[in-house]
């Protein structure tokens, strides 16, 4: 177990990263635009004074969101937690199928090879945000899988 003053440090630093990080030009002006998402309200209807309750209603989607994004985090963390022996014992074949699969790839961008499902985009559009607690978990989950 680390020293308390290690931990303290490190507590710190993770604090100090995520507070820059949202404070970053490219993340802090998008925090309007996901909140009113996510509640539901314009940002409009946000900006001015707001009861009690449509107060709590925003913390609660906020809640919801931050929940289903922590799902991902902490889903991904234990599963590559899992995986990293998994990866360790195979480390061969998986570097030779990895080579095979920038060969491929290469050969399909220069145009030797032409598989239509290589070719494609899928893009979703949601046109407006899914009703309730459920739909504001599930912008979280997207969110941190994007």
């Amino acid at each position: 177990m680390g020293s308390p003053v290690g931990e303290t440090l490190g507590v710190l630093v993770a604090f100090s990263a995520g507070l820059f990080s949202f404070l970053s030009p490219c993340v802090l002006p998008l925090f309007p635009s996901y909140l009113s998402f996510v509640t539901g309200m314009s940002v409009d209807r946000l900006a001015r004074e707001v009861s009690g309750f449509e107060r709590s209603l925003v913390m609660l989607h906020s809640l919801a969101f931050i929940a289903g994004f922590t799902v991902v985090f902490v889903s991904l963390g234990a599963t590559f937690s899992a995986a990293g022996q998994f990866l360790l014992d195979y480390r061969d074949w998986i570097r030779i199928g990895g080579g095979v699969l920038i060969a491929v790839f290469g050969l399909v961008i220069a145009g030797v090879l032409k598989w239509a499902p290589l070719g494609r985009t899928v893009q979703f559009q949601i046109r407006s945000k899914p009703a309730g607690f459920l739909g504001s978990f599930a912008v979280g989950l997207t969110f941190a899988i994007g």
